[in-house]
């Protein structure tokens, strides 16, 4: 989970420090900010408790993506390395665990979490989470999920799987103009949209029965015209 510090504080724009309280809130990591040690939610970036109670942290996008598909597409990438350590947390490994993890899309009681194994047999799922229009797609050999905006201007896009000219390439094309577009850059790289991108949306994969805890009113995507609630 990626969120930006920036808060208004006093009426001023101001970066906030944050550190771990040490104690769960839902299973999710409970952090406090320096500044006036309000309590925030890491998974959802809201203030629980104290001066900053109801504030919400903006959530950016952001990818969890095997290190060498990265470096291919960003090769001046930089890398905020530490010194490796065990813990209760254990290790993530998607393509053992996809049956427990689904990417949620959204915030709030308009969340949605598509899981993993459905993405697997779909690839492409075509939806909306208030208040865009969505495309969610998967890579089934890296395990990446990602979810963009299906609007260009004023168009809405409706898309489908197609045939990658190159190895290590998913494409995607959409059925209303027939511009092929890069599965996971959201490029358009050919046909009549093509140097066009698709607005990447905020996606987290979540361990399925973590969001529910903090989702307690969000949608588990079952179908089309199906979806799971509480």
């Amino acid at each position: 989970m990626v969120h930006s510090r920036q808060v208004e504080v006093d009426g001023k724009q101001t970066t906030l420090d944050f550190g771990h309280e040490g104690v769960l809130y839902r299973q999710s990591f409970v952090i406090y900010d320096t500044l006036t040690n309000s309590k925030w939610n890491h998974s959802t970036g809201l203030a629980m408790a104290g001066t900053l109670a109801g504030t919400q942290l903006k959530i950016l996008p952001s990818w969890v993506v095997r290190w060498e598909k990265w470096k291919t597409m960003h090769p001046e990438t930089k890398v905020l390395a530490r010194a490796g350590r065990g813990g209760f947390m254990g290790t993530y490994v998607a393509d053992e665990q996809s049956s427990s993890f689904g990417l949620s899309v959204g915030q709030g009681p308009q969340a949605k979490l598509y899981p993993y194994d459905l993405l697997l047999k779909k690839e492409i799922v075509n939806d909306v989470v208030p208040p865009h229009s969505v495309v969610v797609v998967i890579d089934p050999v890296h395990m990446q999920a990602m979810a963009f905006s299906r609007k260009i201007g004023d168009q809405e896009l409706l898309f489908v799987s197609a045939k990658a000219k190159t190895p290590g390439t998913p494409l995607i094309r959409d059925k209303t103009t027939g511009t092929l577009w890069d599965r996971f850059s959201g490029q358009a790289i050919d046909g009549p949209l093509r140097g066009k991108s698709l607005l990447p949306l905020v996606s987290v994969p979540w361990l399925r029965d973590r969001w529910r805890q903090i989702y307690k009113e969000g949608i588990i995507y079952e179908g089309p015209s199906t979806v799971q609630r509480p």
